[in-house]
């Protein structure tokens, strides 16, 4: 039996590779399709033996004490029942599927029929009412659980590696079980526009801190944009990444200039784009047809001048440069004697006056920002891309940046009402239905993982400590950036993965479309990605399989799949028909059109018939899975 799993799965890595090429063909990519393993690739793990312990013989144990801060514990209860495909209800689970693909990080059959029985509206207002996860409060639990000080002092680079792959493993047990969905993946997109990266030698080892920028953003997901862009220009992660601490006024003497760095970002990618925009995001132009920049050289200069005279909050001098982990997680803090207090000329020529504390020019280079009337159109719509569609109308980037210039009460700024419009709006709505042509996304790797795991309810794996010790179960999927081209906080610039302007070469460009995602959907990321999808993880896909010990990580792996349950599927295995619903639902949207779901079904019925084994209902359950995984309806957000 484990032979012929073997071979079905090769047989399925064949189809895989053809339905990519077809998704080629759709996409206009162009070129041929070339395979080959990325670069540097984890240590593989050695397959499972026989006879894991059974997890649903200790869920009752487990339920009866609260989970541990250190570990958010995975869903291991039996699913609700779905709409069966015909059914009155069918069209109401295939709306919410698709509400939760844009909200969270993947529908699961509880949350599809929780929103059904509740309604968007009280969904969103549950969502804005959930408090945050926090990030950095588990990763600290988790050094200690370790037994490793959470804010050494001094931090030695040579521990930075393991200590971040703490911090990784948190972030997908937030993502994956936390029940803030919205917030998180809001923080998600917002550090997607907020970019920071330890791929930057200045934050290799700066973990707690990049935990900490984390919660800042998912804290501001529904607050205030100017509070958001204050706290995000002095928190330190953002200072050592753009060069903004230890900023100090000219000195000619010393032949020292401010740091024009952060100065130029903050406007560039944080606030207002480099040309003049209309309220619905289209480009201002002069009476010879061209953009009208937003700043000049002369403004980043006073900008970099407003900028200066920071440093870490736990630095006793201005030319301190600490290397705690506590100063990385807290607000930095002004040194008067190095700041710049000449008076200043920022956008829309606001004069700031001379002898102000850095306080002061900070707060009111901040209301400058705010106030300039491009933030609502350029961060409404990067937000828009991030969570709905790669191409918005303009009426729909207008209608959204109204609601950022007033959210009815006349404020400014408010991110939850922001999300809400974004969210709720018609074209988001009904898009796919008015625009198929052009509306939608290609769902970024990360998103295609988290959804994956979410719907198969993903344990993870045990890793080994240092001493070779069992630690608890664990997301070890760190090498996201190379087996997905993607990994969070792991950019490789301050630009993101991929511009919110990037175009595809070919049919995407010809019809003078966006398509962001695009810019690190390359062939060789294309095969990685879907390898690790359907060939890795399948591997390990079914918690129920006969193992002699469930798999181990070592402490220094920065990836292994992840165990995964599939006990509602497995009991529709003798039906095809049933399994490929349940599947179309929860991993589509329903979006699957009849030919692929009966062409799916067809072959799912070729294969051994369940015979009350584990082995026979899993090779089916993993044949349609990847299959659909390795699409483009599971590619295609829309």
């Amino acid at each position: 039996m484990k032979l012929r799993f073997r071979c079905m799965h090769d047989a399925r890595s064949l189809v895989a590779t053809l339905l990519l090429a077809m998704w080629l063909s759709l996409v206009g990519c162009g070129g041929d399709s070339s395979s080959g393993s990325t670069s540097n690739p984890p240590p593989q793990p050695n397959p499972p033996a026989d006879n894991v312990p059974d997890v649903e013989q200790d869920e009752e144990q487990d339920q009866e004490q609260d989970p541990p801060l250190t570990q958010l514990s995975p869903d291991t209860q039996p699913d609700p029942a779905l709409p069966a495909r015909g059914s009155p209800e069918w069209d109401q689970a295939k709306e919410a599927a698709r509400f939760l693909t844009q909200t969270t990080f993947g529908p699961t059959a509880k949350t599809i029929t929780a929103l059904m029985a509740q309604g968007q509206d009280a969904w969103l207002e549950e969502q804005f009412a959930k408090p945050l996860t926090p990030k950095l409060a588990h990763l600290d639990a988790r050094y200690i659980e370790l037994g490793w000080d959470p804010t050494p002092d001094p931090e030695r680079d040579e521990d930075g590696w393991v200590r971040d792959l703490q911090r990784s493993d948190v972030w997908w047990e937030i993502v994956l079980r936390g029940d803030d969905q919205l917030r998180q993946r809001v923080a998600f997109a917002l550090s997607q526009i907020f970019v920071i990266s330890n791929v930057s030698d200045v934050l290799f080892n700066d973990s707690r801190g990049i935990a900490s920028y984390h919660d800042m953003l998912a804290s501001h997901a529904f607050g205030n944009y100017r509070d958001l862009l204050e706290d995000v220009t002095l928190h330190p992660m953002m200072g050592e990444y753009l060069s903004m601490v230890r900023n100090r006024k000219a000195d000619e003497a010393q032949n020292i200039r401010p740091d024009e760095n952060y100065a130029r970002e903050v406007m560039q990618l944080f606030s207002i784009g480099l040309v003049e925009l209309n309220l619905d995001g289209t480009v201002i132009t002069d009476e010879e047809g061209e953009p009208i920049p937003t700043y000049d050289q002369d403004i980043i200069k006073d900008f970099a001048r407003v900028f200066t005279g920071w440093n870490f909050a736990t630095a006793n001098h201005w030319w301190e440069w600490t290397s705690d982990a506590v100063g990385e997680a807290l607000p930095m803090k002004a040194f008067q004697e190095v700041h710049d207090k000449g008076e200043k000329t920022l956008l829309n020529g606001q004069i700031i006056p001379a002898g102000q504390t850095a306080e002061q020019d900070m707060a009111q280079a901040m209301d400058n920002l705010f106030y300039h009337d491009n933030v609502g159109p350029f961060i409404g719509k990067q937000l828009i891309q991030r969570l709905i569609t790669s191409n918005p109308s303009p009426g729909y980037v207008e209608r959204v940046a109204r609601v950022f210039n007033d959210n009815g009460q006349d404020v400014r700024g408010d991110m939850r009402a922001v999300i809400k419009a974004i969210v709720t709006d018609d074209e988001a709505r009904s898009g796919h239905l008015d625009n198929p042509d052009t509306f939608g996304k290609l769902r970024e790797p990360i998103l295609q993982f988290s959804h994956f795991w979410r719907v198969f309810k993903a344990r993870g794996v045990i890793v080994q400590d240092a001493q070779g010790n069992d630690t608890d179960w664990r997301i070890r999927f760190r090498g996201s950036d190379r087996t997905a081209g993607q990994r969070p906080y792991g950019s490789f610039s301050v630009f993101n993965f991929y511009q919110p302007g990037y175009s595809h070469p070919g049919a995407i460009s010809q019809a003078n479309m966006l398509a962001p995602e695009f810019q690190i959907h390359t062939e060789s990321v294309m095969i990685a990605k879907t390898n690790q999808l359907t060939g890795n993880s399948a591997a390990w896909l079914d918690l129920d399989l006969d193992h002699d010990q469930p798999p181990r990580a070592q402490e220094d792996w920065d990836i292994y799949p992840p165990l995964l349950h599939m006990r509602e599927e497995k009991a529709l295995a003798g039906d095809p028909r049933a399994l490929i619903d349940r599947l179309d639902l929860l991993l589509t949207g329903g979006q699957l059109s009849a030919e692929a779901r009966q062409a799916l079904e067809d072959y799912i019925a070729t294969l051994p018939a369940p015979d009350g084994g584990h082995w026979s209902s899993a090779v089916r359950v993993t044949e349609a899975a990847a299959l659909i995984i390795a699409s483009p309806y599971f590619a295609l957000q829309r």
